[in-house]
């Protein structure tokens, strides 16, 4: 059985809203199911990271009842605890990496090769992390111990009395809300007419047309009014917007929440360390393509509600062995009738989609992941890396290694 989702998304982000720190939950296999990340790793550090995540597993299933505690060599830390909820599959809580202090990365060098490059993320990483001290530690030990408990509480918003010495204050506020500006409302009205122009774009995945609409924006998006002197921060405020207004539009695409959220926190990220006016530009290049790309590539949109349906199963239970039975009982349709239609409007069969939307997250992995090509295939669902490796090669052209290392050149 799958641990409800909703109640182990809540103690996941409750913990990392409470740390600040890199939150993760693995499954049984050692498998990340849910990760909340504030600090990415250095990609030449992520196999280091999938040992350690397999070392926590292990030794918090070996002591359900303790929260686990690991220091690498590289000096990061991690707190761990074993969740195991009443009937369903035990998951593994990790919180970090943090550090307990500065790593010296001198003695890393004798022990460690490491070229400047990699020195240079590595200390731009370190610098990023969380230095925290045997108390606090104690203090995320204690919230840990207690997660499986956790639990989505009632939250009263409080209303201003209006008896209060602030009510007439509330009163003329609400009054200045209620005037309109009508110098504004035709650019309010132009504004609202650009945003659907370039969902519109989005929904369709028309890069020629999103950008075509993206040169009539000008300043419909500028905020600067409300940061004098701070022309970079009102851009961001502007391409914040932007993100929203993409993100809503792919999914009005038919993409799915779990490759929206990926899209979207990473462009946020991205926003937010772009210190000037130059590579704030770009990247609205860069979130138009992406954008579009993501639905033309990951949207179901056009098909029938059966094979939507059938199709939105598969990319969410990717790795899952498919059972004709039971997906065609899901869609509420004879088993028969469901193979036909979906090979009749999508050109292939229920497997080999499946097959390609696994090899679409192999290749992913393999772009950004240093796991082994065996890890990888299990991931994704291949129990045979040999099969997997066929399979790929099918599809791509190209072995998963030659794959792996073309694009890494």
């Amino acid at each position: 059985m799958m641990v409800q989702p909703f109640q182990i998304t809540n103690i996941s982000l409750t913990i990392f809203h409470l740390t600040d720190i890199n939150t993760v939950i693995l499954n049984n296999n050692g498998s990340i199911q849910l990760l909340h990340e504030r600090d990415p790793l250095p990609e030449f550090m992520q196999e280091v990271q999938q040992k350690d995540f397999l070392l926590l597993g292990t030794e918090a299933k070996r002591s359900p009842e303790q929260i686990c505690m690991f220091t690498n060599e590289w000096g990061l830390s991690y707190l761990a605890k074993l969740l195991q909820m009443k009937g369903e599959e035990p998951k593994i809580l990790v919180n970090g990496p943090f550090l307990i202090q500065v790593p010296d990365i001198t003695k890393f060098e004798a022990k460690i090769k490491i070229d400047q490059q990699k020195r240079i993320e590595l200390e731009a990483f370190y610098q990023g992390l969380k230095l925290i001290g045997r108390s606090k530690i104690q203090s995320i030990s204690n919230i840990l111990d207690r997660a499986v408990s956790i639990r989505q509480a009632s939250l009263q918003i409080l209303e201003i009395n209006p008896n209060s010495p602030d009510s007439s204050q509330k009163m003329d506020v609400e009054l200045m809300l209620k005037q309109s500006d009508d110098s504004y409302i035709e650019v309010i009205a132009l504004r609202y007419k650009i945003e659907k122009e370039m969902m519109r774009a989005i929904e369709q995945g028309d890069k020629a047309k999103l950008k075509q609409t993206i040169t009539k924006v000008k300043n419909l998006f500028d905020f600067s009014e409300r940061f004098p002197n701070q022309p970079v921060r009102a851009m961001r405020n502007s391409i914040i917007i932007l993100n929203t207004l993409f993100r809503i539009a792919a999914e009005n695409g038919r993409v799915q929440p779990v490759f929206l959220h990926q899209i979207s926190e990473k462009f946020s990220k991205q926003i937010e360390r772009s210190e000037t006016i130059h590579s704030l530009n770009k990247l609205i290049s860069v979130m138009c393509d992406e954008y579009c790309d993501l639905v033309r590539h990951r949207a179901i949109s056009g098909y029938s509600p059966i094979v939507q349906k059938a199709a939105e199963y598969i990319m969410a239970h990717f790795s899952r062995p498919l059972h004709l039975g039971q997906l065609s009982e899901y869609c509420h349709v004879h088993p028969a009738h469901l193979s036909r239609q979906f090979k009749k409007e999508t050109g292939i069969t229920l497997t080999d989609y499946q097959q390609k939307r696994r090899i679409e997250e192999a290749k992913v992995l393999l772009k950004t992941d240093r796991a082994s090509i065996g890890w990888i295939a299990g991931y994704v669902g291949f129990d045979d890396a040999g099969y997997f490796t066929r399979i790929f090669k099918r599809l791509e052209g190209v072995s998963p290694s030659e794959y792996r290392n073309s694009k890494a050149n």
